[in-house]
């Protein structure tokens, strides 16, 4: 579903896409950075919305390696439209690896248990690089994303981009599946504090 959504509206609904999942993805990533701060009492709460997080970031990664994908095999209209910044290109693929190794070794932890030191260090690690491409990759775009969302919200649904009712499906899919995915798994969740007396 995701190429149909891009595809029915070209550059314009790729970046509306984007746009509006790394809004989203902000409000979540603030909640689990609260969680962070008080990782001891807040355990819980950073593995469920850890595990919600899993779905739009999956979303985001997808927008992005499409316009990626169609730009380097020259499509007309992406090419039009140029490339990123070149810092951000560099940077991309090592956010896009951080970011995988961050949600998957947490849910590795989640199944195996904190008591592994490998995984552990890998999630701290992962973070550590993570935090700091993503710190760059969001002050670079904040204003473009909030310029895009504000005039995208003042148009009238004619003037909008072909498929948005196909993009908000698949937004809200998105955070529909995270949410039940992390319900599906919180007896795993409880489970592993009364393992690791947390």
């Amino acid at each position: 579903m995701t190429s149909r959504v891009l595809a029915t509206a070209g550059t314009a609904g790729n970046e509306l896409l984007t746009c509006a999942t790394a809004a989203v993805l902000t409000a979540l990533l603030i909640a689990e950075g609260v969680t962070i701060l008080w990782l001891g009492g807040l355990r819980t709460e950073h593995m469920f919305i850890g595990l919600v997080l899993i779905p739009p970031v999956a979303l985001k990664l997808g927008s992005t390696g499409y316009r990626f994908v169609r730009y380097y095999t020259r499509a007309p209209e992406y090419v039009e439209k140029g490339p990123p910044y070149l810092p951000l290109r560099v940077l991309a693929p090592v956010l896009a690896a951080s970011t995988v190794l961050v949600f998957g070794s947490g849910v590795a932890l989640l199944v195996v248990g904190h008591r592994s030191d490998v995984v552990l260090e890998l999630h701290k690690v992962s973070f550590i690089v993570w935090g700091a491409c993503f710190a760059a990759h969001f002050l670079w775009y904040l204003p473009h994303v909030w310029r895009v969302l504000s005039t995208r919200w003042r148009e009238t649904s004619g003037q909008r981009p072909q498929g948005s009712w196909l993009r908000g499906l698949l937004l809200s899919a998105s955070l529909g599946g995270g949410l039940a995915l992390a319900i599906a798994l919180l007896s795993l969740i409880e489970s592993w504090h009364g393992r690791h007396g947390a």
